[in-house]
């Protein structure tokens, strides 16, 4: 291969700046050639596309080719064929000179080689044949000149737009050229592969479509820049002819589609319903364009719908441009700090790309081989750039939102677990206060009238005696129950006795029956203080369920309840000598009474924890910090 690509390493830790020093450096040392007194160039133009090689050769002869004062022609669009001769007056080393004929994208170019005694055909190409009938494996048309005699090239771009540079230039000057472009776009595509799989990346931890429609506009529109520069045909799609000229305009239109479906979701949406209609219909041109230029063929060049669809597609583009700003705009004026960086993206490849059509129309002629060379990779890079700028900062602020619903959410579960918490001991203790007021004194006065019977001996009977003394037993018996239960739904008396002898009273309960032996141990709690009431009930009610559970399923004979005051926390240890549990078990299990400490212990922030007793048994440690409830 004449020219092979130098790709270089860019690594995502570093900044651009190097890069670009380099991509500088490189242009700067490229020679693009300049036309000198010595070289005469003269151009032909066959606006009725019938003149031979032979024919072209007499009308040189007759002298009716001009002589071309530049080596550029921007002739914009046109129907007519161009034919360029240059004469060279000695013979030459082999490879020591070259013709350069541009741009990238001609059709067709037909060589010729004329002598005093003959003319012959030395090279056909163009995008309309294979990319290895090129004379130079190259992006551009390079052309060997070693002979004394007539060079023709007749070039063939007739219903199309035209800008036609010449030049000759060395082999060495060539290789430099073309290596150092290549250097400069290995580095764009460098840099665009960098952002492409920063895409992925978000892609893959967010599962946003916006990333995804991100990665499809910025991978078909690089695709747009390689195959404006003609490094889509020599590297992508060298054997498909049919499709090099169908290339550019496809890949300016795919792009615009995605760029809206991204843009729609990057800044939040789209509200106007006239605004949504445009958009549908433009889409809908742009999918009708794309499928007319891949049925497109060569025998349809002549015909006039290809000429329209040329004509629709800057038009197309130009509105998408008006409906594209007027969102942004519209979004920006909103305070949409995503449509700020949409817009300042854009702005600068509207910028590059107006030059470009600008160029190509042929209204602007001094536009500069650096421009037509590489204008467009600059803006595009420098859009995407910015949009990937964007795209962190949504990134970032989707994320804050998320931490900031989850902050909300927890909050919200913990305001409502409050509210139950003091629902239920509001109802324990109205259901207490029931039992401890009015049924107590309801059995206190049974007991009473019962006993003044029996004192009375108003039974002379001594089996109603007896029978007397178990019901005011019984009474007694339901009595006793019943304030019993209203202390363990609601510790009436905390604030009074204080907490230590309310956990007393527990204690004295769950031994009342006989078949469990519960020891106590109080460390702290000397003092009340009104301000943790809060953690005196939960800690109550806790120790109240807590060992609810061990009479209920442990099996348990002997039990050792430890609590001790700290200043900034509350320690419970429950050790038994039950059957036990795995603690993984217990972890999982959702009993309402395991559930219901547990939902405290959240709460208060607290942790639980399960470990096994030897020989058997179980051991469970509750810990509670100490924190501001009001706050």
């Amino acid at each position: 291969m004449f020219f092979k690509p130098i790709l270089l390493p860019m690594p995502l830790s570093k900044s651009f700046y190097p890069y670009v020093a380099v991509i500088f450096l490189l242009i700067s040392q490229t020679s693009f050639g300049q036309l000198k007194n010595d070289h005469v160039f003269y151009l032909y133009e066959d606006s009725a596309k019938k003149l031979s090689a032979t024919t072209a050769l007499d009308l040189f002869k007759q002298q009716k080719f001009s002589k071309a004062t530049a080596n550029e022609v921007n002739v914009g669009f046109t129907r007519s064929i161009f034919w360029l001769a240059y004469k060279n007056d000695r013979d030459l080393a082999p490879d020591s000179l070259l013709l350069y004929v541009g741009h990238h994208h001609i059709n067709r170019i037909h060589f010729f080689f004329a002598s005093d005694s003959s003319l012959q055909q030395q090279w056909l190409t163009g995008d309309h044949y294979r990319f290895a009938q090129r004379p130079i494996n190259a992006t551009g048309f390079y052309f060997p000149i070693n002979k004394k005699g007539l060079y023709l090239a007749r070039i063939d771009k007739a219903n199309e737009s035209l800008q036609l540079s010449f030049e000759l230039i060395s082999q060495t000057k060539a290789v430099l050229a073309e290596s150092n472009n290549k250097i400069i776009m290995s580095l764009f595509t460098g840099m665009i592969l960098m952002l492409i799989i920063f895409g992925l990346y978000l892609f893959a931890i967010s599962k946003d479509r916006v990333y995804g429609y991100y990665l499809l506009y910025i991978a078909s529109g690089w695709l747009w820049v390689l195959a404006n520069a003609g490094y889509g045909f020599q590297y992508l799609w060298p054997n498909l002819p049919g499709f090099a000229s169908k290339a550019r305009p496809i890949f300016v239109l795919v792009p615009l589609i995605f760029s809206m479906l991204f843009m729609t979701r990057y800044i939040g949406g789209i509200k106007s319903r006239n605004t949504i209609l445009s958009v549908k219909i433009m889409n809908f041109l742009l999918l009708a364009c794309i499928i007319s230029i891949l049925s497109f063929n060569e025998q349809d060049n002549q015909k006039n719908w290809w000429l329209y669809i040329q004509y629709l597609i800057p038009i197309i583009s130009f509105c998408y441009v008006v409906v594209t700003l007027v969102i942004l705009i519209t979004a920006s004026l909103k305070r949409n700090k995503l449509a700020l960086f949409y817009l300042a993206a854009v702005l600068t490849l509207f910028t590059t790309a107006i030059l470009q059509i600008s160029f190509s129309l042929g209204t602007l002629v001094e536009s500069g081989k650096f421009f037509s060379n590489f204008g467009l990779s600059v803006g595009y890079i420098m859009e995407v750039i910015i949009l990937t700028a964007g795209l962190v900062y949504r990134f970032n602020q989707y994320r804050l939102d998320k931490e900031k619903l989850l902050i909300e959410m927890n909050t919200q579960q913990l305001d409502n677990t409050r509210v139950l918490m003091e629902v239920q001991e509001a109802e324990r203790s109205q259901v207490a206060n029931q039992l401890h007021d009015v049924a107590g004194s309801l059995l206190s006065a049974a007991k009473l009238n019962l006993s003044s019977l029996r004192e009375k001996n108003l039974m002379s009977d001594q089996q109603n005696v007896l029978l007397l003394s178990k019901t005011e037993e019984a009474v007694s018996m339901v009595s006793d129950m019943v304030r019993n239960l209203s202390h363990a739904l609601s510790p009436i008396m905390l604030e009074k006795v204080g907490f230590k002898t309310s956990l007393e009273k527990i204690i004295a309960i769950v031994n009342a029956s006989g078949k469990i032996n519960t020891q106590l141990m109080v460390i702290g709690f000397d003092k009340y203080e009104t301000r943790l009431n809060h953690y005196y009930t939960a800690l109550y009610s806790i120790i109240y369920e807590l060992l609810n559970n061990i009479v209920k399923h442990s099996g348990a004979k002997n039990v050792l309840l430890q609590i001790a005051e700290y200043e900034d926390c509350y320690t419970l240890i429950a050790e038994d000598d039950g059957l036990g549990m795995e603690p993984g078990q217990l972890v999982n299990k959702q009993s309402l009474g395991i559930a219901g400490i547990r939902s405290k212990i959240n709460f208060l922030k607290g942790s639980i924890a399960f470990d096994k007793n030897k020989p058997h048994g179980l051991i469970v440690t509750i810990e509670i910090p100490i924190t501001n409830y009001e706050k």
